[in-house]
């Protein structure tokens, strides 16, 4: 069913703001042995949280442009020829003479468990003031706004005001950099946290499905307009100011390749649903069936996602 309020927006485009890395994935071929070299396996990857929900994006069907800062080198000029290739339009990112790209490692033990990771993401923090205000334009015409936690407070904030209500989807990332939204719940149109960083962001237990239902209210008593909380294999909790309040999940793939893009896929699915007019039912439907395409590929993101995709993965997968 259409949604007229999503109709009636200026543009279709979809504009994500945040963060865009190189990956760096080591897994060790033997029992690690701290303080020593490690004989291992070593791949790269244009990444980053929300370079990873535009290319989902565009693979999609939608419009993107991604607003992020790279640094003038070769893992910079990766990440901008990658990401031309997969649709996403990347004139806007800002490249940086002064910082290196952004960069996240994970390092890896001989079974495939995390043993370690960092990031360095300083050239988030850097972007100037008047980069956004050079981009007002086009944020206030956008069919909808994608923000992570990667840009500062203050970036975010100005964000949020050059919207001029386009609606802005907002990703937390994580329990140490989510709580950066939380001074503009009001001006969020959508909040995407997992439980745990609900209930962070919230103050309250989140354990069990009441006590879900009781967080996510109180962020939309906040001024959030609304909350789509992952659960993992038990799918999406919705809730909105519209009265809308809701459990839902498809069936379980049985063939699980790699979990770690189905964060970023259910969130471009939120999106390019909205955009495309869809009321909150078939949003989450959506969002969800994204989710089942991204962990059936060994790759972050599924080379085979795609509108088609999804609507055949929801009537195969709804309960």
């Amino acid at each position: 069913m259409k949604n007229t309020d999503a109709l009636t927006r200026r543009s279709a485009s979809v504009v994500c703001f945040g963060g865009a890395n190189m990956d760096l994935h080591i897994q060790s071929s033997v029992p690690v042995i701290l303080r020593d070299s490690n004989p291992g396996h070593i791949h790269t990857s244009p990444g980053g949280v929300m370079r990873n929900i535009a290319e989902n994006c565009a693979r999609l069907g939608a419009e993107v442009i991604l607003l992020s800062s790279v640094g003038n080198d070769a893992f910079g000029d990766r990440i901008v020829k990658a990401s031309e290739e997969a649709g996403i339009r990347m004139d806007r990112v800002l490249v940086r003479n002064d910082c290196p790209t952004s960069c996240y490692m994970a390092f890896m033990d001989e079974s495939g468990d995390m043993l370690v990771a960092a990031n360095d993401m300083r050239i988030m923090d850097l972007l100037p003031e008047d980069y956004l205000q050079q981009n007002a334009q086009l944020l206030a015409g956008a069919g909808a706004i994608l923000c992570d936690a990667n840009p500062t407070a203050e970036r975010i904030a100005q964000l949020c005001s050059l919207a001029a209500g386009a609606p802005v989807f907002a990703d937390p990332v994580s329990v140490a950099k989510g709580g950066k939204f939380l001074p503009v719940l009001d001006r969020l149109w959508l909040l995407k946290p997992n439980r745990i960083e609900l209930q962070h962001l919230s103050g309250l237990l989140c354990e069990t499905d009441e006590e879900i239902r009781a967080a996510s209210k109180a962020l939309l008593d906040k001024g959030l307009h609304a909350v789509a909380v992952s659960l993992g294999s038990r799918g999406c909790y919705y809730a909105d100011r519209d009265g809308h309040s809701f459990f839902r999940r498809l069936k379980p793939v049985t063939d699980m390749a790699n979990a770690t893009g189905a964060g970023d896929a259910f969130m471009a699915g939120l999106a390019c649903a909205y955009v495309q007019g869809m009321q909150p039912e078939d949003m989450v439907d959506y969002a969800l069936a994204c989710g089942l395409i991204a962990v059936q590929s060994e790759d972050t993101i599924n080379p085979a996602m795609c509108d088609a995709l999804v609507r055949r993965t929801i009537e195969e997968y709804r309960e």
